[in-house]
């Protein structure tokens, strides 16, 4: 699955480079559980809506969203609900199109493929940071953000924790391998991020006749 990095960057290719400190903080949320330590494959899936060990179809997704928008009318609600969804959108769309490239490119032992896709996706963060404008203004959106609990999925003090540790590592420059991607070309990650963001908003849109993110909350 794709890293906090492209998940932030979704977020700032829907809203223009204008999301809200909720949103950033919801894209990374379902990931949250990590928070807990050690956890189980099917854990991790549990909050990502993973069946039968498959991620959910994209209707299923927007069928949460919805669900879940319904909940609070509280914008920052909206917005950290919005980046929940759409991260399980992105994460969907990678393991279709940028992991299974890299997976037929990359031919090796279970381990051996985890350990070169960590250490490429963690390169990766990198660039991004230095690459996106205003990276450092996005890092303290996502500091200074609350979070929810997302029942049953994720709570408030895990969303929480889970921020902070991401975000001390992405500001660790220690953690950059300082290698050149082979299998992740930055050109293939921008155009990613591109379609999935165009993806995601005209999915919503059909789904529920709102425009995402048009100067009328999206919500109303």
């Amino acid at each position: 699955m794709p890293w906090p990095m492209v998940h932030f960057a979704v977020s700032e290719e829907l809203t223009s480079g204008k999301a809200s400190p909720s949103l950033l903080l919801g894209s990374i949320a379902p990931d949250a559980i990590h928070a807990r330590g050690e956890i189980t494959k099917e854990e991790k899936g549990t909050t990502h809506l993973v069946h039968n060990g498959k991620l959910p179809a994209a209707e299923l997704i927007l069928e949460k969203c919805k669900e879940y928008l319904g909940k609070c009318s509280e914008p920052e609600w909206k917005d950290f609900v919005l980046g929940y969804f759409s991260h399980i959108y992105t994460d969907l769309r990678w393991t279709e199109t940028v992991y299974f490239d890299f997976e037929k490119k990359f031919k090796a032992e279970q381990n051996e493929i985890r350990k070169m896709y960590n250490r490429e996706v963690s390169q990766v963060e990198f660039i991004l940071i230095r690459s996106t404008q205003r990276s450092e203004e996005m890092l303290s959106k996502i500091i200074n953000a609350d979070g929810f609990t997302i029942h049953p999925y994720v709570t408030e003090l895990e969303v929480n924790q889970y921020r902070d540790i991401k975000v001390e590592w992405l500001q660790d420059q220690r953690n950059e391998p300082q290698i050149t991607p082979v299998y992740f070309q930055m050109d293939e990650i921008e155009h990613f991020i591109k379609v999935t963001a165009s993806e995601w908003k005209r999915l919503f849109e059909e789904a529920y006749g709102n425009a995402l993110f048009t100067g009328t909350p999206y919500w109303e």
